[in-house]
């Protein structure tokens, strides 16, 4: 099994969530409000300097569903590229 780290620009939010409907993504859990910096898009720090937040998913996979995965996300990245993805793909050995 694999676990996926989503990072996205809050903006393309729907974006996101639609394409991992395609995908039949049931389960993941969010972490809204992440702050960072990052080397393609303007930092989100949500402040008055550097406005906006991103989001987070974390999503348990198997190995199969995050190729289809990282291909919708791939795909998604190349139409937003100034807004901000990052996917880390992780093992993940144990689940309780």
């Amino acid at each position: 099994m694999k676990l996926i780290f989503l990072i996205y620009n809050v903006v393309i939010e729907n974006e996101v969530m639609e394409e991992l409907e395609k995908a039949e993504v049931k389960a993941y859990t969010k972490l809204p409000s992440i702050h960072g910096v990052g080397t393609h898009s303007a930092p989100h720090l949500d402040n008055n300097v550097w406005p906006g937040v991103n989001h987070g998913l974390f999503i348990g996979v198997e190995d199969e569903k995050k190729e289809e995965i990282l291909k919708r996300m791939k795909e998604l990245k190349s139409t937003y590229e100034k807004e901000g993805l990052k996917v880390f793909v992780l093992p993940l050995e144990e689940v309780l």
